[in-house]
């Protein structure tokens, strides 16, 4: 149970708490909220679906209740799941339906920043509302097989009564401890790395394709690099936790030369050179007194962007 964590993560070795018949509400039913109400549904659940487009609803109406509104939804459910939009959508449908929502212990899988998360669970916890933070970390195709993972959030009570419906949907799930705003900050830097190197993949093949390389050429060699780049992340990940950039197999001069010959190369084939230019200039700025460090003293640009964000 949650009570048993270490360190913030489930220990090596824990098994999922067993899963008794609990009634159990599902709110939002795009692909992610689909899958969760399904699977509990498959698992024997009783369970209650809501969306705001009536028709996702309906698909559910052979093998599920499905409630006129958010507070039918909610009234009377043992635990109650949000999986919608962002958290401005939850909080709407919190807010129409905050009776209700008094009564039941919320699951917020609703993907968002981590400070409209912290202001959510806030404004929950003073309108008495048993709240839970989270965000689901892979496709919607996985709920419920091993592989699919949740990060979660709250008070230990409150995990502690959701854990067995949690780890049922999410055999690998990490609680986080109380801070609400944790989920989504490890979402929204798991995403930014993921989207990002999705674009560089793209921008790798279109450079290539404009010299005559076909994609799939080009494909194998691209996954190399980004196997290499998950070798050498945490070397940079050490680095930036202790602000020290020894250089020891190249420079972040170097890098800053590489990287204006990548933007150079893209302007001269007339593709798109904006992500090139956007790394370039984060390379420049972290190199500047600084060329025979690592290229790991990127992060020193990061930082000092959040630093001068602070003081403003």
């Amino acid at each position: 149970m949650a009570t048993a964590l270490k360190g913030g993560y489930l220990p090596s070795g824990w098994q999922s708490p067993t899963l008794t018949v609990m009634k159990i509400s599902v709110l939002g039913l795009g692909h992610m909220g689909a899958a969760i109400a399904t699977h509990l549904i498959d698992q024997g659940q009783t369970v209650t679906v809501w969306n705001r487009t009536a028709g996702r609803a309906s698909a559910f109406a052979s093998r599920a209740s499905v409630a006129a509104d958010a507070a039918e939804a909610l009234a009377g459910a043992d635990l109650s799941i949000l999986s919608v939009l962002d958290n401005a959508a939850a909080h709407s449908i919190l807010e129409d339906a905050s009776e209700a929502a008094a009564g039941t212990l919320i699951v917020n899988l609703s993907s968002d920043t981590p400070a409209t998360a912290l202001a959510l669970s806030e404004w929950a916890r003073d309108r008495g509302m048993r709240y839970l933070s989270g965000v689901m970390l892979t496709p919607s195709t996985i709920v419920g097989q091993p592989d699919s993972r949740m990060l979660i959030s709250g008070a230990t009570s409150n995990l502690d009564d959701a854990m067995p419906v949690l780890a049922s949907i999410a055999p690998d799930v990490s609680v986080l401890g109380s801070r609400h705003e944790l989920p989504a900050s490890f979402d929204t830097a798991l995403l930014g790395v993921f989207w990002t190197t999705l674009a560089a993949w793209a921008h790798g093949t279109a450079l290539a394709k404009a010299h005559g390389i076909a994609g799939e050429v080009i494909a194998p060699h691209l996954a190399a690099m980004v196997n290499l780049a998950a070798q050498i992340g945490p070397e940079f990940a050490h680095d930036s936790d202790h602000r020290a950039y020894p250089a020891d197999t190249s420079t972040i001069g170097s890098t800053v030369t590489t990287m204006q010959h990548v933007t150079a190369a893209s302007k001269d084939a007339g593709v798109n050179s904006a992500l090139a230019e956007a790394v370039t200039v984060l390379y420049e700025r972290a190199a500047l007194e600084h060329e025979h460090d690592s290229p790991s003293r990127v992060s020193e640009a990061m930082w000092r962007s959040n630093e001068e964000t602070a003081g403003r």
